[in-house]
């Protein structure tokens, strides 16, 4: 058995969800195709794929191993590409997982300039806080926010958000408008599950002038999705720890204001993360410098609280 064919087999027919769709791409009969997944799952002494008389089904190996067969032949393309001088045109798939709020804000707007620039290139974008861990989960590089402890990987400084706090009108009408952070406890508040552990993260203030303050008291209502919380915000749930971009439009348009905009809850750190155990391919390369330009370039990614108030002030 040819393995790598019977690899690229496998990965056209689950593309396709037919093995006579794949037969045809791949020029080859379908009895061939189907003989070489049958090879394929005899020599993994496993199945790949569910069959019925409607579709095709991967099962949770075949899921796991189809996930590696294209990333494995997307290298192998690669490396061919280069030998022949073709490597300024990455070609392959490209999966990638982000904050939730830079993919939907930042990131997913701008794909089409990706696109144009690279359209061989086909890129999955996943929109996840959650703790990614890059080779097992197939995922060739992810942006995140905050610190990152694990050395396994290569984590490249993007910029540093301020993160603001932003209520409704209706909210700040109701309970009146803080002066100070102490009066925040008097207020409800949204808070942020931890990535780790699943906690409530507390609120923590900060001012230029080095001032510090935790606002006591845990919030009743807690989310782990940035734009759910801003959504409850806008409801008037609460007060909301947010990025600028994330609530840039709502603050423009009126349904959230900037409170004490003279505090932050701290600089975040955006970090694009890839690993470290073998040499960063083009197609990987290529998406990194673009999105570390794009990023460095948007403007609403570092904006303080107080300068959207003068966005505000100024239409």
């Amino acid at each position: 058995m040819d393995k790598l064919s019977a690899m690229r087999t496998f990965v056209q027919i689950v593309e396709t969800g037919s093995f006579t769709r794949a037969a045809e791409q791949l020029g080859i009969p379908k009895a061939r195709a189907s003989q070489r997944l049958r090879d394929l799952e005899d020599s993994l002494r496993v199945r790949l794929l569910e069959r019925t008389t409607r579709a095709l089904r991967l099962t949770d190996e075949g899921r796991a191993y189809h996930e590696r067969c294209v990333r494995l032949l997307a290298e192998i393309d690669e490396a061919e590409q280069a030998l022949r001088g073709r490597h300024a045109q990455p070609s392959g798939q490209l999966r990638v997982e982000a904050v939730a709020a830079i993919a939907r804000h930042v990131l997913a707007p701008a794909l089409v300039d990706f696109h144009r620039r690279h359209p061989l290139l086909s890129v999955h974008l996943g929109s996840s806080d959650r703790i990614v861990h890059l080779l097992e989960d197939g995922v060739d590089c992810a942006i995140r926010g905050g610190e990152l402890p694990d050395a396994g990987h290569v984590a490249r400084r993007i910029c540093s958000v301020q993160l603001g706090l932003y209520a409704s009108q209706e909210l700040l009408t109701r309970y009146g408008e803080p002066r100070d952070p102490a009066a925040l406890a008097a207020l409800p508040r949204l808070g942020w599950l931890a990535a780790r552990g699943g906690g409530v993260v507390p609120w923590k203030l900060l001012r230029d002038e080095g001032d510090a303050i935790e606002v006591p008291g845990v919030p009743a209502l807690a989310f782990d999705d940035g734009d759910a919380a801003v959504a409850a915000a806008v409801g008037g749930a609460g007060v909301v720890v947010a990025a600028p971009f994330a609530v840039r439009s709502r603050v423009l348009c009126g349904e959230l204001l900037p409170v004490l905009p003279e505090w932050t809850a701290g600089r975040r750190p955006v970090n694009v993360v890839y690993a470290s155990n073998h040499q960063l391919s083009a197609r990987v390369r290529v998406f990194v410098n673009w999105a570390i330009q794009l990023m460095q370039a948007d403007a609403t990614m570092a904006l303080h609280p107080r300068e959207l108030v003068a966005l505000r002030a100024g239409l």
